[in-house]
């Protein structure tokens, strides 16, 4: 969940979750500062006019992504995209929520290869708080905008994708199915979700859902860290809005999420829901979202997939660096057909396996 502190176990402030920057579409909305900014700005009316057409009609267009922007109640916009991708007149919802940092969803490759988890899926991505569609700063975690620091946290990302779905279900496309696929802090960020919408199904990928992030970070960290985490956990405790930088996030974001019970809100969910997890994993402690998966089975919950993937890290690479994430999402594609396929169930599904080698 944490991408801030998984390169390396002695150095919190690097990451292996960075996603290599992709180029997108609908620029002209975000140019700034340009000697043609009037043309500019006549572009991001234009595509706004032609995406609320698009959002609000049944009438799919080409594959596109579609920036759209909604207002919190403290005024500040949220910035979103639609991608109609490849449906038809009716089609469900597929919500993607990126890792940790303020690289725009937009510009994320893994949220780009999600999509075609489900083709034929409406894809809604939300940026966090502080960030515009297609930011892509250098530093991704220690190069964010003020106001990112200031108001980013994981119920803040969960507050912002209910008002954008309760904008999206209104749509006369929407046929009623909605999935959610989040990796990393945006794992937390599904997990947290889920009981506040109507899921069809929920994927949690790299990420340990556990009932403490208190004690999934002294798990992710040196000794020494952890040995020091208390003590700032009380300086948290004492300023919880404050946007100062421990680990990576602000003091505001450690706040929300050290005491949040994400067991407790995926135990809640009455859908599918498949936990992906690498056993060398040292973002998500592989033994956190094992005690999730032994806290299903002794609640005698049958809706939990577990899937944990031997040898494989937060990103689904080998001891040989060698990547398997292709592999890896095929699969996760193919249980989600399957779930999205079928009708809710009134017993247990069949058995199946719980981890794959």
């Amino acid at each position: 969940m944490h991408d801030r502190m998984l390169t390396s176990t002695s150095d919190p402030k690097r990451t292996v979750g960075r996603a290599r920057n992709i180029n997108g579409q609908g620029r002209g909305i975000l140019l700034r500062g340009k000697p043609e900014g009037r043309l500019v700005f006549r572009r991001a009316a234009l595509t706004a006019t032609i995406g609320c057409i698009w959002l609000l009609t049944g009438q799919p267009a080409a594959a596109a992504s579609v920036d759209f922007t909604a207002r919190r109640d403290d005024g500040s916009l949220i910035y979103w995209s639609l991608d109609r991708q490849h449906g038809g007149l009716k089609q469900g919802i597929l919500v993607l929520a990126q890792g940790s940092g303020c690289l725009a969803a937009t510009e994320n490759a893994n949220m780009v290869r999600a999509k075609g988890l489900l083709p034929d899926f409406a894809v809604v991505t939300v940026e966090k708080y502080g960030v515009r569609p297609h930011d892509a700063p250098k530093d991704p975690f220690g190069g964010c905008s003020p106001a990112f620091y200031a108001h980013h946290t994981v119920s803040q990302r969960v507050a912002d994708y209910q008002r954008v779905l309760a904008q999206v279900e209104t749509s006369p496309w929407w046929d009623g199915r909605l999935v959610s696929f989040g990796g990393s802090e945006g794992g937390a960020a599904v997990s947290m979700l889920a009981p506040r919408v109507r899921p069809t199904a929920v994927v949690v990928f790299s990420t340990a859902p556990g009932r403490s992030f208190r004690q999934t970070f002294k798990l992710t960290v040196p000794p020494e860290v952890a040995a020091q985490a208390d003590s700032e956990f009380a300086k948290i405790r004492a300023d919880p809005l404050s946007p100062k930088l421990w680990g990576g996030n602000s003091y505001r974001w450690w706040a929300d999420i050290l005491d949040h019970d994400l067991t407790a809100d995926l135990l809640s969910v009455r859908a599918p829901i498949l936990i992906v997890h690498g056993e060398r994993d040292r973002s998500g402690p592989v033994q956190i979202a094992r005690m999730v998966r032994d806290d299903f089975q002794r609640d005698g919950r049958c809706d939990l997939t577990y899937w944990e993937f031997r040898g494989y890290d937060h990103e689904m690479q080998d001891a040989a660096g060698a990547s398997h994430i292709d592999e890896v999402m095929q699969r996760i594609s193919g249980w989600l057909v399957a779930k999205v396929s079928t009708g809710p169930s009134e017993g247990c599904p069949p058995s199946e396996r719980s981890d794959h080698e």
